[in-house]
């Protein structure tokens, strides 16, 4: 196994928890957005939305693939304001976007090469963790699993199960 095909793998696993995720929370109100300490957080229809942007626009374009246009992609990227649930598209829409994206993500990352890997990404954004695409694919992983870890408290306060 290659690095690139790691990646991919390691990508697509942790895409695995937020489908589980989403799984449960399809059972409650996807727009609730709790109050904790006085601070408002993000919906589930917010992150999962958010995911499949971030995905496009990470992998995508951080690593010269094949990036996706969708007309909602700007309610839903760093700093937006929440859309209103009557402003957002269908979570249907949401999901098989962001599923979509998903898979064109895992099966570009696992066609890179080293060179590749070590080539500057085009994510237009400075990471602690470098400039190659290499960098850019383990901010994706961990900004994934940043989010699957608020998706298993929503499923908390949610007072569904996360094990």
């Amino acid at each position: 196994m290659n690095d690139a095909r790691l990646l991919a793998d390691l990508m697509d696993h942790a895409h695995a928890m937020t489908m589980q995720q989403a799984e449960r929370l399809q059972q409650r109100d996807l727009h609730q957005r709790f109050v904790v300490n006085g601070i408002e957080l993000n919906s589930a229809f917010w992150i999962l939305a958010h995911l499949a942007v971030s995905e496009n626009w990470l992998i995508l374009r951080g690593t010269n693939g094949p990036f996706q246009k969708f007309s909602w992609a700007k309610q839903f990227t760093l700093g937006a304001t929440p859309p209103a649930p009557a402003e957002c598209p269908p979570f249907e829409e949401i999901m098989s976007t962001l599923e979509r994206v998903h898979r064109l993500a895992v099966d570009h990352v696992a066609g890179l090469s080293d060179a590749d890997l070590a080539s500057p990404h085009h994510a237009r954004m400075d990471l602690d963790s470098g400039s190659d695409m290499r960098a850019v694919i383990h901010h994706h992983i961990r900004h994934v699993n940043m989010h699957n870890g608020q998706l298993a408290w929503l499923c908390k306060l949610h007072g569904l199960p996360t094990i």
